[in-house]
């Protein structure tokens, strides 16, 4: 029987390997949603094609047919994806979307992709047991290049962060390190899916800005993460409201909880030298909040991830920055938004004095200010004393507002 079955017509093996294989897809009918492909799929779609798959061993002939099937119609089992149309295979957006990647992840949306060699993605994970039946939703990123300086800045933290003794409130991957996918033909990262941003939670707000209690709340739990993160021996130098979560709605952690991520520009300090390195290194980092140091190309320690802090809960109660909307030469202000990108904006921050940076806001900004500016390189800060300051200015306007977490706040407003 196998023998006749081997010398028969390759397009009647082809009609048949197709016959079996529509039998099976007739299987799939119902609420359920596969995400996987037939050139990998889960578990439960692996069992709906068992016949099907079990043709290969007839003959090769017949497992050329099946493998042939399984690469036309790789795609057959996806029913959601964006739209967009990427035309170029070079394209970071064409290859993360080629095939199901590490086995396990379908992209199905873009966070961000920049000039094509890097992105973000939101992913299902269907590599559990129930299959695409309980895919979780995950974050990719993804690169072209495993040379790319982002790609090794992430690798290395998230190495150091995600160890035996993961730093409680930094998300760790769920897969150790960067893995090549040669289906894709890139580099990919897989991380927890958090919940909303600070900038997404500030966006809802009607002022666009957060109040005095909020925003204490920041800052009691970024302090928090950055000790955890600088005794790591990590320099963050990525903060803006962007890269601070909400920690996931099914979380157990407490609705305070905030975690920090995107760590492409963080480096490891040299915690063997008292003094920064004499050469000058690349200015990487949002310009907006990158500290003053950083501008300059001075190697990054404690007190800039703090610098940088300070600016940030400046704009989470303002809206804006000083440096935003520059004085010109005739002292008016200008509205080109283009301004805050010139390189004269480390001139702003100088010249701008903590009570205007912290106009409106409580005595606690001005302290933390001054006590951040007095640290030097490389000199741990008192971070119990920091936080218990805004933990008094907290308590007191409890009073005021009841306290609610960040979750109370989104679902609030949205």
């Amino acid at each position: 029987m196998r023998l006749a079955s081997a010398e028969l017509p390759p397009k009647i093996v082809e009609q048949v390997v197709s016959h079996v294989y529509l039998s099976c897809l007739s299987q799939f009918r119902g609420p359920q949603q596969h995400f996987c492909s037939p050139a990998i799929p889960c578990r439960v779609a692996l069992d709906l094609l068992k016949s099907w798959l079990s043709l290969r061993l007839v003959a090769s002939p017949w497992n050329a047919a099946v493998n042939k099937l399984r690469h036309f119609a790789r795609d057959a089992f996806f029913s959601r994806v964006e739209d967009g149309y990427y035309p170029h295979a070079w394209h970071i957006n064409t290859r993360i979307r080629k095939a199901v990647l590490l086995s396990r992840y379908r992209v199905f949306r873009t966070i961000v992709s920049e000039d094509g060699n890097r992105g973000v993605y939101l992913a299902y994970d269907f590599g559990g047991p129930e299959g695409c039946s309980s895919a979780q939703e995950v974050v990719v990123k993804a690169w072209v290049s495993s040379s790319d300086f982002e790609c090794q800045r992430e690798m290395a933290a998230y190495n150091i962060l995600g160890g035996a003794h993961p730093c409680r409130g930094v998300p760790v991957p769920q897969r150790k390190g960067v893995h090549y996918d040669p289906l894709c033909d890139v580099h990919a990262l897989v991380l927890p899916k958090l919940g909303p941003t600070l900038e997404d939670v500030r966006e809802l707000l009607p002022s666009k800005r957060f109040d005095a209690r909020m925003v204490a709340t920041v800052a009691i739990q970024m302090i928090e993460r950055y000790r955890d993160i600088h005794a790591r021996g990590i320099i963050h130098s990525g903060i803006k409201p962007g890269n601070i979560c909400l920690a996931p709605r099914s979380s157990t952690d407490a609705p305070t909880m905030l975690y920090v991520i995107d760590f492409g520009f963080s480096v490891h300090m040299d915690t063997g030298s008292p003094l920064p390195s004499a050469h000058r290194i690349d200015a990487v980092g949002n310009r907006r909040f990158m500290s003053v140091f950083a501008h300059h190309g001075i190697s990054q320690s404690q007190r800039d991830d703090l610098e940088s802090l300070a600016y940030l809960l400046s704009y989470l109660f303002h809206a804006e920055l000083p440096w935003d909307n520059p004085v010109g030469p005739t002292g008016s202000r200008s509205p080109s938004k283009a301004e805050q990108h010139q390189p004269h904006v480390w001139r702003i921050k100088i010249a701008t004095p903590a009570a205007e940076l912290f106009r409106g806001m409580d005595e606690c900004f001005h302290e933390f200010w001054r006590d951040v500016k007095a640290l030097a390189y490389g000199e741990v800060p008192d971070y119990d004393t920091m936080a218990s300051r805004f933990a008094a200015c907290l308590k007191g306007h409890e009073k005021d507002n009841a306290r609610r977490g960040w979750w109370d706040i989104w679902e609030r407003t949205c």
